[in-house]
């Protein structure tokens, strides 16, 4: 796996699988250990489950977002104010020979698809998705999206453009501007 980071409000592990095709959320479980009877003086020891992963944390689920030639962008996660939601994205690998195409600015690569993906993060549920075609953006660390409370900024380097797009509490992308 390709662990990502927790949530803001530390209850999620955000992961992705290894070939960069699902996106894999764990929360974390306190581990309750007792010595019922045991000698307690030897405190050095610690029970074999406390050594392991599945010790302190537990899978939610596994979702698969990508699919094709898509890869999920590993360095690119954001999350609601509310904690109820994560913004994910898939892409194609770049093409630095893309065609001409009207309105895009020459010599600028291209990503065949990019899709934004807002998901509820307490169960895996996809619950809106927004598409961009033969464009460039930076998702590497967040580069070219921004958040601000429920609103996000997405900038298209290909073609030279803002989106602004908000978050609605029923986990939708609305369209504000562009």
């Amino acid at each position: 796996y390709h662990f990502r980071k927790f949530s803001n409000d530390g209850q999620f592990l955000i992961c992705f699988s290894r070939n960069c095709q699902n996106l894999i959320v764990y929360r974390h479980s306190c581990l309750s250990y007792c010595n019922k009877g045991i000698n307690c003086d030897n405190q050095d020891e610690f029970p074999i489950k406390g050594q392991k992963f599945d010790g302190h944390f537990s899978q939610l689920y596994s979702l698969n977002l990508a699919s094709g030639s898509e890869l999920i962008c590993k360095d690119f996660f954001l999350v609601t104010d509310c904690n109820c939601y994560g913004m994910f994205a898939t892409a194609t690998t770049p093409d630095s020979d893309s065609p001409a195409r009207l309105g895009a600015i020459p010599n600028i690569p291209s990503m065949e698809k990019i899709t934004f993906y807002l998901v509820r993060l307490a169960d895996g549920t996809v619950m809106d998705e927004r598409k961009f075609h033969n464009d460039f953006i930076h998702l590497a660390h967040n580069a070219g999206i921004f958040m601000y409370d429920d609103f996000v900024s997405i900038l298209s380097v290909r073609y030279q453009s803002i989106h602004i797009l908000q978050i609605r509490k029923a986990g939708m992308f609305v369209d504000v501007q562009t």
